[in-house]
């Protein structure tokens, strides 16, 4: 997931190549509504991509008899888009929905615990993390279809051109920094900085347990684990262990990607497009731990149901299709999501085909926790952007960059 976008990164042209389907975006909710036919919001980043969606549903119509249309967006545009829909009384019946935003659409989405409740649902097939980042203040308002803890890929090839050992599940930050070091003495740059908020905050999270969003969901900017986070990763890029930090998100994936540096965070929602896209053998592992233990932060998207729908039953049921075994195994063998229910996650690791890949996944999800969404975390990835990075590039102490976030969300 680089911020908070827990599909790769969507390109300008494949948005503009975007064919939708059914119902234009001022449609009206109430005209598009019908028990046996209804309207879904969706990502969708180019015809691959919704040729992928419309086999779900298709799912749906020969489950339930129920008819959903598509109607997608590019992800940089979906969240303001299904926010104007929302405000405006078009929204779809049913909406697809981040982890980390969730926290901003409550008062928009209908809760599910009654329904689930209902329909004798067996939440507990469910990835206990994925459920627990569809949930706020212990509401549950989606199911999802994927999770995924931040990790680490890495390029197998220059860490035999270097010389060093290959990072296994559990490597501490003193491995990392030894590493850095003999990338170091041989002129490779091993690490790609970022300043994406779940990334940046899962690195933190790993070395010493910082955290800016608190357990209950709550942004704590003041945590001063957190700040000396900050400045470990500003040494990473002193002592030429690291690049310097970018604005732009996608930096990190694409230096990897063109073997600028040997490694970079990113979540199992990447992995097997990425394998797809590089030149080199590609490996995947935890991240590096420190005082705390091995910890990462995870995050998944899921699917929901606007409380402007008028058949909520039957949206539910085209979403307990939408994230059943038989859905999600065949996105998981497409290596389009690393599936939110347990029993189909086998097929992600079959499909993946990176030796390792099962064992550093299993390491990390045993170690995640979700990192939990708040109405002013996109604000946040914002700042992160702006003081987050000048602390990382060695402009200023982590200290004064989260005071000055701080003060920017006035929790100073």
């Amino acid at each position: 997931m680089q911020r908070r976008r827990l599909i790769a990164g969507v390109a300008a042209a494949a948005a503009a190549a975007l064919v939708l389907t059914g119902c234009s975006a001022g449609s009206s909710a109430g005209g598009s509504q019908s028990e046996d036919a209804m309207t879904w919001s969706m990502w969708i980043a180019g015809k691959e991509d919704k040729a992928a969606w419309q086999k779900v549903a298709d799912s749906v119509k020969s489950d339930d008899g129920i008819t959903l249309t598509i109607q997608g967006a590019p992800f940089e545009n979906y969240f303001t888009k299904l926010s104007a829909q929302l405000s405006g009384g078009s929204a779809q019946c049913i909406v697809s929905m981040q982890s980390l935003r969730m926290a901003n659409f409550t008062s928009s989405l209908l809760p599910l615990d009654d329904l689930a409740k209902k329909d004798n649902l067996d939440l507990s097939a469910f990835d206990s993390t994925a459920l627990d980042g569809m949930k706020v203040d212990g509401k549950l308002y989606g199911l999802p279809y994927d999770t995924g803890p931040i990790m680490m890929f890495y390029n197998r090839d220059l860490f035999k051109q270097a010389g060093v050992s290959e990072p296994q599940p559990g490597w501490t930050v003193d491995d990392f920094e030894q590493a850095g070091a003999a990338f170091k003495a041989k002129g490779i740059t091993m690490f790609g900085s970022t300043v994406g908020d779940l990334n940046l905050e899962s690195m933190v999270y790993g070395y010493n347990g910082g955290r800016v969003v608190t357990t209950a969901g709550k942004l704590d900017p003041t945590d001063a684990k957190f700040a000396k986070g900050l400045d470990w990763l500003g040494s990473l890029v002193k002592n030429g262990y690291a690049t310097q930090a970018s604005s732009d998100a996608s930096q990190p994936g694409n230096d990897f990607a063109s073997g600028k540096v040997a490694m970079y965070t990113d979540g199992p929602w990447s992995l097997i497009s990425q394998k797809a896209k590089v030149k080199f053998d590609l490996g995947v592992t935890t991240l590096p731990s420190g005082t705390s233990g091995p910890s990462t932060f995870a995050a998944g998207s899921g699917f929901g149901v606007s409380k402007q729908c008028k058949y909520p039953e039957q949206a539910f049921k085209a979403v307990e299709t939408m994230t059943s075994e038989k859905v999600l195994t065949s996105l998981a063998e497409q290596g389009r999501a690393f599936p939110g229910r347990t029993a189909a996650q086998g097929a992600w690791y079959s499909s993946a085909g990176i030796d390792g890949a099962e064992t550093a996944l299993k390491a990390a999800l045993a170690k995640s926790s979700p990192l939990l969404g708040n109405k002013q975390s996109d604000q946040l990835g914002q700042l992160f952007t702006q003081y987050a990075l000048q602390a990382v590039n060695g402009q200023s102490s982590g200290k004064e960059a989260m005071s000055s976030i701080a003060g920017q969300l006035g929790t100073q």
